[in-house]
């Protein structure tokens, strides 16, 4: 009686506050995808061995999923020199391993877009010439050569045989990321994939930022949306939207080759 109680006066304090209280087990999916990987875990038998930041920035997802997922062993990429010291400042966790790389179709010496070193533009980053976001606002980009590899590659090279997670955030160039994972796809050694976008479609005069055409080449391996996470949205004009989508690869069809 008093534990119901109890809970009473703080779920009325809280709704008073303009906050709500609900147990992690009954949250709906697509509010956090850390809860909706490890729910979905729990009913396949699985778990978070091997987690992918690409696109890792200063290493806020990284720092997550150490969190979320204990006795993961984390990967952070970033290709920024400057970016990717910051990122080395911020982690030191020997479940951390940190690259100065980035991912696409191709390996070799590629042009990254460094939209803007100040203001609002200070952490956008892209292969592409023509991201939304900073299409849209009119950040004009500077240039400099990075290291780029594939995931294959990678994952052949060090001996990484699954992917549990792959979240992606390369402004406009995840799905070039996701291609060169084909041969992880085709042997269903990836098992989530959390990727940005920005619009359902292809917007014209810019490249990526668009979640059919991924999702579209995810269905042939395997891949099921899972649910979609807005981080914000700018209202003003064409309006812009910064979301990530959630997709598995269920366990019947692991282990499988196409």
């Amino acid at each position: 009686m008093f534990v119901r109680l109890f809970a009473y006066l703080i779920r009325s304090g809280l709704d008073r506050l303009g906050y709500v209280l609900w147990k992690q087990e009954f949250f709906r999916y697509g509010i956090s995808p850390f809860i909706d990987i490890a729910r979905l875990n729990r009913a396949w038998g699985r778990s978070v061995q091997t987690f992918f930041d690409v696109g890792a920035n200063i290493g806020q997802t990284s720092l997550e999923a150490l969190k979320a997922f204990p006795g993961t062993r984390v990967y952070a990429f970033e290709p920024h020199p400057n970016v990717f010291k910051q990122l080395r400042n911020a982690i030191s966790n020997d479940r951390v391993s940190l690259h100065q790389l980035a991912f696409g179709e191709q390996s070799g010496k590629v042009k990254l877009y460094v939209y803007s070193d100040s203001g609002s533009g200070s952490l956008i980053n892209s292969l592409v010439p023509n991201a939304r976001y900073p299409v849209q606002f009119g950040h004009v980009a500077s240039e400099c050569i990075v290291e780029c590899s594939t995931i294959d590659q990678f994952c052949a090279s060090n001996h990484i045989e699954r992917i549990d997670v792959l979240k992606i955030d390369t402004e406009g160039f995840d799905l070039f990321v996701i291609k060169g994972a084909e041969q992880m796809l085709l042997e269903r050694r990836i098992g989530f994939i959390y990727t940005e976008f920005n619009d359902l479609r292809p917007k014209q005069g810019t490249t990526g930022g668009s979640l059919l055409p991924i999702s579209d080449y995810l269905k042939p391996f395997g891949f099921r949306y899972i649910a979609t996470y807005t981080d914000f949205i700018l209202p003003d004009g064409d309006m812009h939207i910064c979301a990530n989508a959630l997709f598995a690869c269920p366990p019947g069809l692991e282990n499988q080759t196409s």
